[in-house]
């Protein structure tokens, strides 16, 4: 019988996949995240090249330039503001994210995450890290400080990274086959976040607007 590594997580209740149907979609969002440097990069190719060459079309894999950690969205891409701009809508509110983003990170940078699961969500492969606290501190002062526009989505209560979404509605047991296969664990060093303008969903296209240290 197929054994499962330990570090492997998975919601036990699906059977199948829940496809997206916004890969490549144009539309705007302004995030705040951090990308990962060559060293993590190597080590995240296999799993992902794993991924495609398995799963094929039923899935879309990250290229390496959109993997990042997430931190919190300021104006979330796949919202609609009730027809507003969101170019407009950031340039009201980005002052003070701003002021309030600077003030969070201080005496939390850097933050070692350590990567130790491969999960799966009905829409995603992600993997899964822990810190000692400071993106959680980060995040719930930022919230604190400012109020996110209507319908914006709170920041994530774990760290994770996306590696894959699913495009096809496939039995997830093929899926846990593969990800209990695929181990993970390394440590990354976060020493900054970015602020950047999407463009094209899931962060295929983008602007750097800011960095954060």
């Amino acid at each position: 019988m197929f054994e499962l590594s330990p570090l492997f997580c998975y919601d036990k209740v699906m059977n199948f996949t829940e496809p997206v149907n916004w890969i490549n979609k144009p539309c705007i969002g302004f995030m705040v995240n951090t990308a990962f440097n060559d060293e993590s990069l190597s080590l995240l190719s296999p799993i992902v090249e794993a991924i495609k060459v398995s799963l094929g079309d039923a899935v879309h894999v990250a290229p390496a330039s959109s993997l990042h950690i997430t931190l919190l969205d300021w104006i979330a891409p796949l919202i609609d503001y009730d027809g507003a701009d969101k170019d407009l809508l950031y340039e009201k509110v980005s002052e003070k994210y701003d002021t309030a983003l600077s003030n969070a990170i201080i005496g939390h940078l850097p933050a070692k995450v350590n990567f130790t699961e491969l999960c799966v969500s009905p829409s995603t492969i992600y993997i899964r890290g822990y810190d000692n606290g400071a993106f959680a501190n980060i995040r719930s002062s930022f919230t604190e400080n400012v109020r996110l526009p209507p319908n914006t989505k709170l920041p994530p209560q774990i760290i994770h990274s996306s590696l894959a979404r699913f495009t096809k509605k496939i039995d997830l047991e093929r899926v846990t086959q593969l990800v209990g296969m695929l181990p993970v664990d390394f440590v990354y060093e976060v020493t900054g976040f970015r602020l950047i303008r999407s463009t094209k969903e899931p962060l295929m296209e983008y602007t750097l607007l800011k960095h954060y240290h």
